[in-house]
């Protein structure tokens, strides 16, 4: 009896370690790529040669924060400026991080951001639970690679567990949809306001959903206007009539942005929309002088791969 408790001691112990290493190797993240961008009239290669931080380096995901104050104090040391931003966003197709750096080049700006709101709206309780429940399981989806089907207007992921998320706030959706404008609108409240722009890409399309997202494209919160401009680009995906009105201007301007997150969305969502021929994208860009770009071309450069592209 003796020997049969030390045997299942010493396999509850095996377990036990097992559970610990698989836990540490999910803690643990390779940079894939630092890539940078307002980098017009910056010495890249200079800020580059002061990081620490290299390509294909594995370290602790708890180690984040201080990776990012490190590459902040870089960028200050190696050219007087600090960073607009640094943003580890995770994960390629290799299943490793990308840090973007944002400099402070000549086409880089600070857009114009909405009046903060000054409401106390909001959601139940168990609704802002399920956009939490969600974004943990789209990082799953991430991992897995697993396409979405935009082809009704909002996303559905071919992951169960996430498809299974998306269509409780598809169903939330439909049901309280003048709530929904509300919050975006009027909270107070950054995290109410970032379920809002998730929701309401789920509601039936009308104009007044375009409007309302278009509008919350400039909230002061990134999380509510990446929300907001990714839930366009799924509209103006599913349909041409749709994408004809959404205006392009204020997301050409978002090209320049000295936030990584409205480059890249604003990038997508340009690209979806200038799929069909439209004279409205014949503008001029903010930071590239004289010359007139469609903002085709300005879209494909920048939701291309980067490599050190401002």
């Amino acid at each position: 009896m003796k020997k049969s408790n030390l045997n299942l001691k010493v396999l509850t112990c095996l377990l036990l370690l097992l559970v610990a290493v698989e836990n540490a190797h999910a803690q643990r993240l390779r940079i894939g790529s630092i890539e940078y961008f307002g980098t017009k009239d910056i010495d890249v290669e200079k800020v580059k040669r002061s990081l620490s931080a290299h390509e294909g380096e594995e370290m602790n995901l708890e180690s984040l924060p201080a990776l990012i104050t490190q590459i902040k104090t870089a960028v200050k040391t190696s050219i007087g400026a600090e960073p607009t931003e640094v943003a580890p966003v995770c994960c390629d197709v290799h299943d490793r991080w990308i840090i973007y750096v944002g400099l402070p080049g000549k086409n880089s700006r600070t857009l114009t951001y909405n009046a903060s709101p000054k409401s106390t709206v909001h959601f139940p309780t168990d609704v802002v639970m399920l956009y939490r429940e969600t974004m943990d399981v789209l990082t799953e989806s991430v991992h897995a690679q697993s396409p979405e089907d935009r082809t009704k207007g909002y996303a559905l992921s071919s992951y169960a567990p996430l498809r299974a998320k998306q269509l409780a706030m598809r169903e939330y959706a439909v049901k309280h949809a003048a709530l929904i404008h509300q919050v975006l609108n009027n909270s107070k409240d950054a995290e109410q306001r970032v379920v809002a722009a998730q929701l309401l890409g789920y509601v039936d399309h009308n104009n007044l959903q375009i409007r309302s997202l278009v509008h919350a494209s400039r909230d002061r919160d990134d999380a509510v206007r990446n929300n907001a401009v990714r839930a366009l680009g799924v509209l103006a995906e599913s349909n041409p009539e749709i994408a004809r009105k959404i205006p392009p201007q204020g997301f050409v301007e978002m090209l320049n942005s000295d936030i990584w997150k409205d480059r890249n969305k604003g990038g997508l969502l340009l690209s979806v929309l200038t799929i069909p021929r439209d004279p409205r994208l014949r503008v001029r860009p903010p930071a590239d002088g004289d010359k007139t770009h469609s903002a085709r071309r300005m879209a494909a450069v920048a939701s291309a791969p980067w490599r050190t592209r401002g």
